[in-house]
């Protein structure tokens, strides 16, 4: 029986060819020329040479689990790869029929011997399962198994999953030699599993540049000749020649001219945030750099306290949304020549501020936006205020406990 290797394989060290594969097997066994190497490395150096094509990454583990399985004398292989929260995300599997696995109960979740292998990821065969003081049991209608190969899949220094074989064929225990076959794949596959990621990260870069050249396009050459036509459109309805027939014709194009600019606003922003690269205080700074270029108001933005760590998620997008209500009305109904705009990340709660120097809140306002703004802080404990300040304008509060 031949001894283990000296130590892990790193990934520098992962043979990507039949070269490799032959000089690493020597160096497995001892000093013994690649002339002696056994027919279970040629099938090795085919599995490696596969999975290192760089081609589709889920047919090449289900590739990768079917040679393990035939590297080995398994007559069951599985490959499952753990989630963040430590459990069994995806549990792909061979050697099963569809007759067989439709009558399993249930398949794993990462308890039992599977969930100790994730959980002290070490190489381990055992025989029988039912000695090992993790094993579990098998749910109804799980084939029976006896013997057991389980090798970690590492990712650099992260643990992907494992590799899984039972019932080795014959009724025999899964050998050293096994072993240490099965470990030269699972190093196969963290090696590809990690250039997947890194061409994954690529094109997600590139989707995202694209998006952003998307986005400055709608603002740049769409929204800002919508606006214009909307300046247009105004300075047509000033004209006390016009009938008033034609003045209400010109007042719905241009309130068709807002909607529509604002919904490009949200499809450029939609845009952007899609790859979660904006922090909140970023996307409220494009947001007013992006109304101050369609308005003739003054727009300042401050921030008080850590915005980007204590605001995120769906808190963010709440106050996002909140601030951009809150500036679209003032914009529409203030008559303002500057707001101001406070976002303060407290102990406690966050809180939005939106001021203008304008004609200060009507007696009879449409509820509705202020409706939602007021739905959206009493969801996180808040709460919405708005009133006419002494020294002109209106001011707007809106308040969430975080």
């Amino acid at each position: 029986m031949p001894p283990r290797w000296p130590g892990f394989i790193t990934s520098d060290e992962v043979p990507r060819n039949r070269a490799d594969v032959l000089a690493l097997a020597s160096r497995m066994y001892f000093g013994q020329t690649p002339a002696m190497v056994s027919n279970r490395l040629e099938a090795l150096s085919e599995a490696v040479i596969d999975i290192a094509k760089g081609e589709d990454l889920r047919a090449s583990l289900r590739r990768l689990v079917e040679n393990a399985v035939a590297i080995s004398g398994a007559t069951y292989g599985a490959l499952g790869a753990m989630g963040s929260d430590g459990s069994l995300e995806e549990f792909n599997y061979v050697g099963f029929s569809e007759e067989t696995a439709d009558e399993i109960a249930s398949f794993p979740a990462g308890k039992g011997l599977l969930g100790h292998l994730l959980s002290y990821p070490t190489s381990l065969r055992v025989n029988p399962i039912s000695s090992h003081p993790a094993s579990s049991g098998f749910p109804e209608g799980h084939p029976a198994m006896h013997s057991f190969l389980g090798v970690p899949i590492r990712i650099r220094d992260e643990i992907y999953g494992s590799l899984y074989l039972t019932e080795k064929r014959g009724g025999e225990d899964f050998t050293e030699e096994d072993e240490q076959l099965v470990t030269a794949l699972a190093c196969a596959a963290g090696v590809a599993i990690d250039n997947a990621r890194g061409q994954e990260a690529q094109h997600r870069v590139i989707v995202l540049a694209e998006r952003e050249r998307i986005a400055r396009d709608l603002h740049d050459l769409v929204i800002q000749r919508l606006f214009a036509t909307g300046l247009s459109l105004q300075a047509i309805t000033k004209d006390p020649q016009l009938p008033k027939r034609d003045l209400e014709r010109v007042k719905n194009a241009i309130d068709n001219l807002d909607d529509t600019v604002q919904q490009i606003r949200n499809s450029v922003f939609a845009l952007q945030d899609q790859g979660g690269v904006h922090g909140l205080r970023r996307r409220i700074q494009s947001e007013v750099v992006s109304l101050r270029s369609s308005s003739a108001m003054e727009i300042v933005c401050e921030f008080v306290g850590p915005v980007d760590t204590m605001l995120d998620g769906e808190i963010a997008d709440q106050i996002f949304a909140v601030v951009r209500e809150l500036l679209s009305n003032a914009i529409k109904h203030s008559q303002a020549g500057m707001v101001e705009v406070k976002v303060c990340a407290l102990v406690s709660h966050c809180e939005v501020r939106v001021a203008d120097n304008g004609v200060g809140i009507r007696e009879v306002v449409e509820k509705r936006g202020l409706a939602n703004l007021e739905a959206r802080a009493l969801k996180y404990g808040g709460e919405f205020t708005i009133y006419k300040r002494a020294a002109g304008g209106s001011e707007a509060i809106w308040r969430a406990k975080i």
